[in-house]
């Protein structure tokens, strides 16, 4: 069983292009294609995240609703015992999500709100964020040790240690939610958190610090939340091994963007006394970034250049680092449920060819084929869970320009060093004193 994938070759030139009711009507009219009952919460986070681009914002939280439903459920019923059983290939499972997905869902849920003017339902999404972050900690450590304990072959997959506890992003819509609200403690300690995520969270906050808005004001201000570029997605990394006498030859394949197999290496490994005709296949999934055209956002307030909104958040970042926690035990279960079917197959084969072998030359070229089958048959029940959405971003920006209170205009331009990319032109906006102005603007290139 492998990952469905055709509908992003399809989808991803309209996203780019901007063109998301477009991207929408592909996914939707190929929900049966391309989407088993396994990946309803891959679906619905495609959805999601397609709606809120599109500006459908009380539909985009419907389905990221249903999304994060999914999950929890996933979870909380069976997510523990399918991750513990070493027999099914994880394609074969119910898709849980990945864990930056969790999270990130609740940030575009509370934007979501924020443009429907729902400023206190868009705060209980960036509380549940806080949440899902502490459970996050002992989450892979207790699946670890319940999976070490219920193996019988001896063999321990490691445990890796949760880096990931305090996210920048949701702290700053904190930060400016609380403030709207007169939360002043509130919007005071989510600010000492984006402090802390540079000293205490360096492996993913590893770009300037930005200035960070006030915890009290009275004054007019603009919030512009820009984002850019598309997160990674998984592409399969596949090792192939076939044994001479004495020795193992190594192919490694691995996928492009476009999701084609090349072969990126070949490597012989000399091992003294092993059996002829062996051969396994092994297959994992590997972040890829699609790195972003965008390297600068400039605001441009009443045809005056204000600001450059600065770097917040690289969702790359926490999406690998999140990926990490579980890789161990991706790679664990696939390496000890390739050798127990492995075992198996290259058992069965050797009696076969010891039956044939008495046909004499008939029986041997049968006995070939036979076995060239059976390697087929197996290597074809390992392929890599590549499930992931592709539609959410890859970095985020966040800034705070002051002005009097009244009518801007607000324009957002996306560039790479002096060029200029794309112009968003956000049209005119009544800016109030003291109170929350937040407009997003994306370019997901």
């Amino acid at each position: 069983m492998k990952t469905s994938q055709g509908q992003y070759a399809k989808t991803m030139p309209m996203v780019n292009t901007g063109n998301f009711d477009q991207a929408l009507l592909i996914i939707e009219n190929s929900k049966d294609k391309f989407y088993k009952e396994k990946d309803k919460v891959l679906y619905y986070l495609d959805l999601g995240m397609l709606y809120h681009w599109a500006g459908h914002y009380r539909k985009s939280n419907e389905l990221l609703t249903m999304a994060e439903n999914g999950i929890e459920e996933l979870y909380t019923r069976s997510i523990s015992k399918a991750l513990v059983s070493g027999v099914l290939n994880d394609n074969a499972l119910d898709y849980s999500g990945e864990d930056y997905e969790n999270i990130y869902l609740n940030i575009f849920k509370a934007l979501n709100y924020i443009a429907l003017n729902e400023n206190e339902d868009a705060l209980v999404e960036i509380r549940r964020i806080q949440i899902k972050l502490n459970l996050l900690e002992d989450k892979y450590k207790k699946i670890t040790e319940e999976y070490n304990e219920n193996q019988e072959n001896g063999v321990e997959i490691p445990y890796v240690e949760n880096r990931f506890y305090n996210d920048v992003l949701a702290h700053y819509l904190g930060v400016l939610l609380y403030r709207s609200e007169g939360l002043k403690d509130d919007a005071r300690i989510d600010l000492e958190k984006m402090s802390e995520a540079w000293e205490t969270q360096s492996q993913i906050y590893n770009f300037k610090k930005p200035s960070f808005p006030a915890v009290d004001t009275d004054k007019a201000v603009i919030n512009i939340v820009s984002f850019n570029g598309l997160a990674p997605v998984k592409l399969a990394q596949t090792i192939y091994a076939q044994t001479v006498q004495d020795m193992i030859l190594l192919f490694v394949t691995g996928q492009d963007d476009n999701y084609l197999t090349d072969l990126i290496g070949f490597h012989v490994l000399p091992f003294p006394g092993i059996q002829p005709n062996i051969h396994f296949k092994i297959q994992f999934p590997k972040m890829k970034r699609r790195n972003s055209l965008v390297n600068k956002v400039v605001v441009i307030i009443d045809n005056e250049e204000k600001v450059t909104v600065p770097l917040v958040e690289k969702l790359d970042n926490i999406a690998e680092e999140t990926f990490r926690l579980k890789l161990p035990l991706i790679v664990g279960k696939t390496i000890i449920r390739a050798a127990m079917k492995n075992v198996s197959k290259e058992m069965g084969k050797q009696a076969m060819q010891q039956s044939l072998s008495s046909q004499g030359t008939a029986g041997l070229i049968i006995g070939l084929f036979a076995g060239l089958l059976a390697d087929a048959a197996v290597d074809a029940t390992e392929n890599a869970d590549l499930r992931i959405s592709h539609f959410f971003p890859s970095e985020a920006r966040l800034s705070e320009i002051p002005v009097e209170p009244g009518y801007h205009s607000i324009v957002v331009e996306y560039r790479n060093g002096d060029e200029v990319l794309k112009t968003v032109d956000l049209g005119e906006k009544e800016i109030y004193a003291g109170k929350l102005n937040l407009f997003e603007s994306f370019m997901l290139q």
